[in-house]
């Protein structure tokens, strides 16, 4: 496997040979981090958490060199229409689908999030209704337990 196009800056590309390298540099990154979505969704929509974790850093990383190799796509847009136009009908192609896989990893990553969110809230409520008192006031009325009286709740986020 080649190593990815040179991302420190967004250099000149002035040969077709550096057009063509440069392209399946970025198509092998957009194949990659779109692999890494895919899994990662896949673990997150079968609450399989934990193996959805080490995910993170590899997806973080290959977001990094995609949004570098764009940069130097921007900077080099003139040069590489000219030189390798159908070439960049595919990236655009699959930029499209990369675009759309992103979508739905962040729906399913925020449907996770507020599905664990109200589970807090409601062994929290929970636990404030068991220390709340079970009696009745002077108006014969339940009453309710003073403000200072509800419990934290302390949450582990180590998954």
């Amino acid at each position: 496997m080649t190593e990815p196009f040179d991302l420190q800056a967004p250099a000149a590309i002035g040969t077709p040979a550096e057009a063509a390298a440069f392209i399946q540099s970025l198509r092998r990154t957009m194949g990659e981090l779109a692999a890494a979505l895919a899994k990662e969704t896949a673990f997150v929509r079968s609450a399989q958490m934990r193996a959805a974790s080490p995910i993170e850093a590899k997806k973080a990383e290959l977001s990094r060199r995609y949004m570098a190799e764009l940069a130097v796509l921007k900077a080099n847009a003139a040069f590489l229409k000219r030189i390798a136009g159908p070439a960049l009908a595919v990236v655009r192609t699959e930029n499209e689908a990369l675009q759309r896989a992103l979508e739905v990893n962040l729906a399913v990553l925020a449907t996770a999030h507020a599905v664990a969110e109200g589970i807090i809230r409601h062994v929290s409520a929970a636990v404030q209704a068991k220390r709340a008192p079970a009696g009745y006031g002077a108006t014969g009325r339940a009453t309710a337990p003073p403000p200072r009286a509800s419990a934290p709740v302390a949450i582990v986020k180590s998954l």
